[in-house]
């Protein structure tokens, strides 16, 4: 399983790199919260807090465009209280990206408001040994699926989205309602 992550991540790179040289790049960081269905493993009032950065290049850019990227995702398999998005980030996920995009608004050549439709591939590339260390819960699927949209918003070179996945496949083995639905906030330079 390793060696398919080295794999993934060197496609990654490789794409960016060649995606580079053509407009429509959005290099991105922000804050994600993941939440469960499962009371198990979200905890009521609780999410599980992280960071990501990622890139994802608009191809064919207009109204409408297709998006391909990926975002790494650093957050905490265990649910906590507070948001603590730069704590206990022992879980690490791959999310590839791919899909439509398209202007909502466009108020000017320099402000333009957003949304997207995007499935997404998510790869658990590193979690504790026992995951939860719970019953049942010691064993993630080594990947799972989501849909995202969201709205975003470009000024100038800048933008800044806030997206909503909604999760498909579970996350933990045999478990049914371990699918994990994300929140993100995060700007961007637009190249």
């Amino acid at each position: 399983m390793k060696y398919v992550h080295s794999l993934l991540l060197t496609f990654l790179v490789f794409s960016g790199t060649l995606l580079a040289q053509s407009p429509g790049l959005v290099v991105q960081a922000g804050l994600s919260s993941a939440y469960a269905k499962d009371g198990n493993i979200t905890n009521k009032n609780q999410g599980h807090y992280g960071y990501f950065i990622g890139a994802d290049a608009r191809i064919l850019e207009g109204g409408m465009y297709f998006i391909i990227g990926g975002q790494y995702h650093a957050t905490s398999l265990t649910s906590a209280s507070d948001p603590e998005f730069f704590k206990n980030n022992d879980w690490k996920i791959l999310m590839t990206r791919l899909g439509l995009g398209f202007n909502l608004v466009q108020f000017s050549d320099k402000l333009t408001l957003r949304s997207k439709l995007l499935g997404s591939i998510n790869f658990n590339l590193d979690s504790p040994k026992d995951a939860l260390n719970i019953p049942n819960y010691e064993d993630l699927n080594d990947s799972f699926l989501g849909a995202t949209t969201g709205l975003g918003v470009t000024i100038g070179f800048i933008d800044i989205d806030l997206d909503f996945q909604y999760g498909f496949i579970n996350a933990y083995t045999k478990q049914p309602k371990s699918t994990f639905d994300f929140w993100t906030l995060g700007v961007g330079a637009h190249f």
